[in-house]
């Protein structure tokens, strides 16, 4: 066992300027003695680089690394990947921040879990203006424990099948040379905006994923930022889908029943979901719908207040749309938010 490992840390940015300097502060001032912190911009064409420029300026072991032309998100993160050194590697959002024994507690539960492969953690939301609004969704069955491990590939898509995507994407730290020769790239060319879950199940054939329950970072979700605006808009069935589906193929002789009934479930909810936003928006609604009589989901809705609380939305959403969704629904909707 190394005495502090080397850490780098890679930060892809892109005209964050108003979170920047936060994000960064949050960085240098760990409470983990060694780390390197590498700052991807993308072609910012805020002020962006001016911030980075006054950084790398005062820390020795803050780098920036400028795009000449922005080659998009995804092809950004893949140059995180590349690019990576030391022991352990993380990619963190420029728009996020990051508490002060968050790299610490990631190093030493790796240190002390060498059958582990990657760590991530639970994570608190802030607005736009930092303010915390609460925490990110965390099973019930995780609560009174310090950390879930998941044993293989199989074990992390069962959850995901489960619970949807719990892995805040900002958070995970993995082993480098797993990190940056097996994984190598981010696939966003065939999984779009979920090309974050499709790593972490490829991390996790390479050996064990874990989850720390405490909440080590802000994961930042404002009306600015590009994730909330896309499920507050979304009017076409969620990227995740795209890995599940890919997933499952590969791996559905090793799936129970009771997997596919979850994923029933995820569908039930993301159909909802668009339903919703296309009644709220106007645009025709019918090749998503959803079936509020299947024996299975009002099963699986009697397990637990989030399923059946989303399944008598179900009911709304129905017959809203049967009586061409009155105006006063449509307000109603307008504001309401379901699930996790």
């Amino acid at each position: 066992m190394k005495t502090n490992p080397l850490v780098c840390i890679c930060v892809p940015n892109y005209n964050n300027e108003k979170t920047l300097s936060q994000t960064l502060d949050s960085l240098v001032n760990q409470t983990y003695p060694n780390i390197i912190i590498k700052v991807f911009d993308n072609a910012s064409t805020d002020g962006s680089i001016e911030i980075l420029r006054a950084y790398e300026a005062k820390y020795p072991y803050l780098h920036v690394i400028q795009n000449e032309t922005n080659i998009g998100g995804e092809a950004n993160f893949t140059k995180c990947i590349e690019n990576m050194e030391g022991d352990y590697s993380a990619v963190y959002h420029s728009d996020d921040l990051y508490l002060p024994q968050m790299v610490e507690s990631q190093v030493d539960f790796l240190e002390n879990h060498l059958d582990c492969v990657a760590v991530s953690t639970h994570a608190q939301t802030i607005d736009g203006n930092s303010t915390l609004t609460g925490e990110r969704y965390l099973p019930d069955e995780y609560t009174h424990q310090k950390f879930k491990i998941f044993d293989d590939e199989i074990a992390l898509l069962k959850t995901t099948l489960k619970h949807g995507n719990i892995i805040t994407c900002p958070s995970v730290m993995a082993r480098c040379d797993v990190y940056k020769n097996k994984i190598a790239f981010w696939n966003g060319k065939e999984y779009l905006t979920s090309a974050d879950l499709d790593v972490w199940l490829r991390l996790a054939s390479y050996g064990k994923f874990a989850f720390l329950t405490t909440a080590l970072m802000q994961y930042r979700v404002s009306e600015s930022s590009y994730s909330y605006n896309l499920a507050r808009i979304r009017v076409d069935r969620g990227d995740i889908f795209l890995v599940l589906d890919a997933y499952i193929d590969r791996y559905k002789n090793a799936l129970e029943k009771s997997d596919f009934v979850h994923y029933k479930f995820q569908k039930f909810k993301d159909n909802l979901s668009v339903m919703l936003n296309r009644m709220i928006l106007g645009k025709p609604h019918k090749g998503y719908t959803i079936d509020i009589l299947d024996w299975d989901l009002f099963i699986l809705a009697l397990s637990g207040r989030l399923h059946a609380k989303i399944y008598i939305y179900g009911w709304i959403a129905k017959i809203l749309s049967w009586v061409d969704f009155l105006p006063v629904g449509r307000y109603l909707l307008k504001w309401k938010r379901f699930g996790k």
